[in-house]
């Protein structure tokens, strides 16, 4: 339940177990044997130890902190499907420490609260760190608005190793896809159309044909950062636009011909893709760098196209362009 801390003393005859109102805070129940189940009564004895420590100061508890960040701006003005992915980590904060005071979490014994009730995702590592990080944001609010002092789920380590690498589908990875028998024609569409025009799936999904222009297609507002994407109209992708059949509407449909979401998209790839499949759809985005570097195009131009620095392309190029090149050198020279 919310905020209590639970612990456990070996002993002669088997284990004593510790209830506190609070990691730091006062034991309110004790008992021999098997570990306690939290009764009406030990969270009534919690309130009462909550209203002596902090109820004559008027402090706040977590769930009044989560009720005003839910008011304020650094809420209100992000995305729709921003705010509901936050409000369903706000439900689960408030589930676990809702009734705690704010005050305890000044306490750095409360860091470990948090991981403990992180780790019940661990073996979902990305989830996981989606808690503590939500935690961390919560809790960076109340600092920043002056009703705490310290933030105590600042910097708790990931769980989920991130390859910062960028990545890009290879000849082996189309075979594989294509090698499995019925695999669904619109979700192919997608894959093929990520892959030639380097966008990111939301506004991949969006894309609608009246972005599409006699040059180029254009897409005023992306949805990460807000920027015009133009995406010049070459030799392939003019001939998977000509292909399709229906030229209103969205690009992509589903198989009850209506648009994607997102989260469509990403479940039926995860149900469909080849087994220990190695490449995400995102990493679409650097096939199509590839792509545009073999065509000949400069850094600075492809920057320009997919919104990377140039930097960032030149990596990308020296793995897996400059690199091929090479190869093909070297077999064709020790064949000679």
């Amino acid at each position: 339940m919310s905020g209590l801390h639970v612990v456990s003393k070996a002993r002669q005859g088997g284990k004593r177990w510790y209830v506190y109102a609070w990691r730091g805070g006062p034991c309110i129940h004790q008992q021999d044997g098997a570990k306690p189940v939290i009764t009406p009564e030990i969270l009534g004895a919690q309130q009462r130890a909550l209203q002596e420590s902090f109820g004559a100061r008027g402090t706040d508890d977590i769930d009044s902190v989560i009720a005003a960040y839910e008011d304020s701006p650094d809420f209100t003005l992000k995305k729709d499907s921003t705010k509901r992915d936050y409000r369903l980590w706000l439900t689960r904060i408030s589930q676990r420490f809702g009734n705690t005071p704010l005050e305890a979490f000044e306490d750095r014994r409360m860091r470990g609260d948090i991981i403990e009730w992180r780790n019940q995702w661990s073996h979902q590592p990305r989830t996981a760190d989606k808690a503590s990080v939500m935690m961390a944001t919560l809790l960076g609010w109340a600092v920043e608005n002056g009703k705490i002092e310290i933030n105590v789920a600042a910097g708790i380590r990931q769980l989920h190793e991130v390859n910062k690498a960028d990545q890009v589908w290879e000849d082996r990875h189309w075979q594989s896809v294509r090698a499995i028998e019925k695999f669904p024609a619109h979700v192919m569409d997608a894959l093929t159309l990520a892959s030639l025009t380097g966008l990111r799936l939301g506004d991949l999904v969006e894309l609608d044909w009246a972005n599409v222009g006699d040059k180029a297609i254009v897409v005023e507002k992306t949805r990460k950062r807000g920027g015009r994407a133009l995406i010049p109209i070459y030799t392939e992708l003019r001939k998977w636009l000509d292909a399709r059949p229906k030229k209103v509407g969205r690009l992509l449909l589903n198989s009850r011909d209506q648009g994607w979401t997102v989260s469509g998209l990403e479940t039926v790839w995860q149900r469909r893709k080849p087994e220990g499949f190695d490449r995400t759809l995102h990493d679409l985005r650097g096939t199509f760098v590839t792509f545009l570097a073999v065509k000949g195009l400069t850094d600075e131009e492809i920057a320009r196209i997919v919104g990377w620095t140039a930097k960032r392309i030149g990596e990308i190029r020296a793995r897996y362009v400059d690199e091929a090149k090479v190869v093909i050198s070297l077999a064709d020279r020790l064949s000679a």
